[in-house]
């Protein structure tokens, strides 16, 4: 009876270790979604937020996106709705490897650094994975 005990509890430690293994690779192959809310310098200023949405579509068709879409507040709402920022931004891509190469690519990296930025004062990136 002994025996068998352990035989069962060697299993089920064998079947967690498996499994565990196996989440840890999915999650790498789960879409990721990549939810960017921002605050300009001159906050409701109509030509800066425009400048914002222009430059930011030029990352549309960056390799790995399945959708990206780019808005401004929506000043109408409940209670609990925060109208405080100007813009959001939010990218669904493949995979974490796409995540990576979305964020490293030269071309976000300039329009980021070069383009945006500077009409930025304050900026919350939300990264969650799709269950």
């Amino acid at each position: 009876m002994r025996s068998l005990i352990r035989y069962v509890l060697c299993v089920l430690t064998l079947a967690a270790c498996f499994s565990s293994s196996v989440v840890h690779s999915s999650e790498r192959d789960q879409k990721i979604t990549h939810v960017i809310v921002v605050w300009l310098n001159k906050p409701g200023d109509a030509v800066q937020r425009q400048k914002f949405l222009e430059v930011s579509r030029k990352l549309n068709n960056s390799p790995g996106i399945i959708n990206r879409h780019v808005g401004v507040v929506k000043r109408e709402g409940g209670h609990a709705v925060d109208t405080s920022y100007d813009v959001a931004v939010s990218v669904t891509l493949e995979n974490q490897q796409a995540m990576d190469t979305y964020m490293n690519s030269p071309l976000h990296q300039q329009v980021i650094k070069k383009q945006l930025q500077p009409i930025v004062r304050k900026m919350i990136t939300y990264n969650f994975s799709s269950q």
